[in-house]
């Protein structure tokens, strides 16, 4: 199997099966917008952080990094597991070409009297195209790990690897290999939703910078309508 550029980057390598995550689905709340179903029931505490939806914005990254700050403490240099849901468009099958995958597109146009000549817009697209394709990212070949009504792709490797596609998206499974905490961002939500000790959760509601609130597994999160 072929890790990403940016994966091998982070330290982090595609899972080959989906055995990481079989713990997931028999904790997880009803189906729906609860925090039981972003993040597995059972943990001491809960907390909701407020989060931005664009994927890869800087907002986007500051607020995952500080919730990753606050987790680093309890994590130390053990592997953490990330689940990147599977349907987002800069992913490309394994094999394909990234330039022509389906979801890729690429269009470049001039003013009528600045057009050049049909080679250089040819050019022009394939350096398009070309540019794009850099940003994109194969899937890998092993089974995704499925949870009721979303499946999702695994890596390994450091904390920070969370961010490893952070140009495009960030994982919305996160757990440490001891599942002492886990991290919860579903695609739907404005919210991400923790789970861990209570000193954990305790640091993200002190930290003023996320306006953070407790949570229960029964609490809703605030949904993408």
């Amino acid at each position: 199997m072929t890790d990403s550029p940016y994966l091998v980057a982070a330290g982090a390598t595609w899972d080959d099966d989906a055995d990481a995550g079989a713990w997931i689905a028999a904790r997880l709340g009803p189906v729906g917008t609860s925090v039981g179903h972003a993040v597995p029931h059972g943990y001491d505490a809960y907390a909701v952080v407020p989060y931005p939806l664009t994927a890869g914005g800087a907002d986007d990254v500051d607020t995952y990094e500080l919730v990753l700050d606050a987790l680093a403490a309890v994590t130390g240099d053990q592997p953490v597991h990330c689940g990147l849901w599977e349907g987002w468009g800069f992913l490309h099958d394994p094999g394909t070409d990234p330039r022509y995958a389906p979801g890729m597109g690429a269009f470049v146009a001039w003013d009528d009297d600045e057009a050049p000549d049909p080679a250089e817009q040819r050019r022009a697209r394939d350096e398009a195209l070309a540019a794009m394709a850099l940003l994109r990212v194969e899937r890998p070949a092993a089974p995704p790990l499925h949870l009721p009504h979303r499946a999702y792709h695994l890596w390994t490797g450091p904390l920070w690897a969370a961010l490893a596609l952070r140009h495009e998206a960030v994982p919305s499974l996160v757990w440490p290999e001891d599942r002492t905490w886990f991290l919860g961002a579903p695609i739907y939500t404005r919210e991400l939703a923790v789970g861990g000790p209570a000193h954990v959760v305790d640091a993200l509601l002190a930290d003023p910078r996320l306006a953070a609130r407790r949570a229960t597994p029964d609490d809703l999160l605030d949904i993408d309508d």
